[in-house]
């Protein structure tokens, strides 16, 4: 597999073990950007018109191989036949009655019963799971609640600044975002406000959910319960470097 930096276009070849190390998350080489290998898959060498690999969304349904079991080999044993009173002495079978009121007829009612409880409590599960199929599924229908407020539903989880891995006048910003709320909420505007050593404002930008996001489909769903998402944010600083920072949601 092989994938493209989207910051240079610089094409690497992807063993499966780096792959799986840092789950898709990647640095390029040759300009430093951090980004989804994931989001930028090739099966082979791309050129500069390909573009990447793109799903329908549902994870794909693997075939199991057909399991055939050998034949057994049967064994005849020599009985003796039975004498003339073998016959007169050997007790009638019961006949069925399909009216019969016992344990046996409720037996497979129950089961059946039973399995589908389990099936059900399987499928709430699945739902209240997030990022699960059932989950997308039930929930692609639903729309973001544009009435809660970011800064109260969406909650900083982790946040960190530092410098930029290829450009002295620019830094980085690496962010965790979760939201609190029961139902989807839309992706909110990022403001950044860096500061200096004396707490002075050094400057201000306010970022538009596809200034940071790539996936108009995923904007238009907005940020799903519970889910944790992590943004990275490249700003160029000049030579006044901020000692600090905060993040505002609009």
């Amino acid at each position: 597999m092989y994938t493209r930096c989207p910051g240079c276009q610089a094409v690497y070849e992807l063993p499966p073990r780096a792959l799986a190390e840092a789950a898709g998350v990647v640095r390029c080489g040759n300009c430093g950007k951090t980004f989804n290998s994931l989001s930028e898959l090739f099966e082979r060498h791309p050129d500069t018109s390909d573009a990447p690999l793109r799903g329908n969304g549902m994870p794909p349904m693997l075939e199991h191989p057909d399991m055939v079991q050998a034949e057994l080999p049967v064994e005849y044993h020599n009985e003796p036949e039975p004498g003339p009173d073998a016959a007169s002495a050997a007790e009638p079978l019961p006949e069925f009655d399909p009216d019969d009121s016992g344990p046996r007829r409720w037996l497979w009612p129950a089961v059946s019963a039973v399995l589908l409880v389990l099936l059900v409590v399987q499928l709430w599960a699945l739902w209240q799971t997030p990022g699960s199929p059932v989950a997308r599924w039930l929930g692609s229908s639903a729309q973001p609640d544009a009435a809660l407020d970011p800064n109260e539903t969406i909650q900083i989880v982790s946040r960190d600044l530092h410098p930029h891995p290829s450009l002295d006048d620019a830094v980085v910003i690496s962010a965790s975002l979760r939201n609190q709320a029961d139902t989807a909420v839309p992706f909110p505007v990022v403001e950044v406000r860096f500061y200096d050593a004396s707490q002075q404002v050094l400057g201000v930008r306010r970022l538009q959910p596809g200034e940071y996001l790539r996936d108009p489909e995923q904007i238009s769903r907005g940020l799903p319960a519970g889910v944790v998402m992590p943004i990275l944010l490249e700003f160029v600083v000049g030579t006044s470097e901020p000692a600090g920072f905060q993040m505002r949601f609009h």
